[in-house]
């Protein structure tokens, strides 16, 4: 059962290593760091929500007549 509970925590440990070196990765380029549920850390699902009624109301809009 220790032994089951060792793993476990190696395994948890590796993943905070990994998400770490993401992170940094993500810092040196510059981009947006995300979380392990996908959600930006900036916005999150708001933003993105807003973001769908925008286009959506740019493809809903009648065309302007070319003159």
């Amino acid at each position: 059962m220790d032994e089951t509970y060792r793993m476990l925590g190696r395994e948890h440990q590796a993943d905070l290593e990994r998400e770490a070196l993401n992170r940094r990765r993500a810092s040196e380029v510059g981009g947006r760091v995300t979380r392990a549920s996908g959600d930006s850390v900036r916005g999150g699902p708001k933003r993105a929500q807003l973001m769908r009624a925008r286009v959506a109301a740019l493809i809903g809009r009648p065309a302007r007549a070319q003159a």
